[in-house]
């Protein structure tokens, strides 16, 4: 045998597995295998030179209507998983620090105008103090009584 013969059916078979390479693993080995049988069988035959060689990979079909068919006899496949590329990152720089200081000073005094605010309503339902608490300007006392 060859060099060039193996080198036209080991590229016939390698573009046959190429096109193959959506169909699970075990599907792919049998289809390889039983063309590889066939062309073993074309050899035992006679089939020696390379154009007799071709003329067997052109009986057995072009390598798309080999895959075309095997998938077709396969039916729908579930899909496969892909790796997902990463997502792109971040713009470099993003939001400029004063906005975000201005953000957060801004939050800071919307929290201390909210806590004032319910102080102030906490002061205002106070009760009010007792009469008795509350201090009165001391009464003159009445002039002595003449007499």
């Amino acid at each position: 045998m060859s060099i060039q013969k193996t080198d036209v059916v080991g590229e016939y078979l390698r573009e046959v597995e190429l096109r193959l390479s959506g169909l699970p693993l075990l599907q792919r080995h049998e289809l390889l295998a039983d063309l590889s049988a066939h062309i073993e069988t074309a050899r035992e035959r006679g089939a020696y030179s390379d154009s007799e060689m071709i003329e067997v990979l052109q009986r057995l079909g072009s390598p798309e209507a080999i895959a075309a068919a095997a998938y077709w006899e396969a039916g729908p496949q579930p899909p496969r998983a892909t790796p997902t590329p990463p997502p792109p990152p971040a713009p470099r720089g993003g939001v400029p620090p004063w906005v975000i200081f201005m953000i957060t000073g801004i939050f800071v005094v919307f929290l201390l105008g909210l806590g004032a605010a319910v102080a102030m309503v906490r002061v205002s339902d106070a009760p009010a103090p007792a009469q008795d608490m509350v201090e009165q300007a001391p009464v003159k006392p009445d002039p002595l009584p003449t007499r």
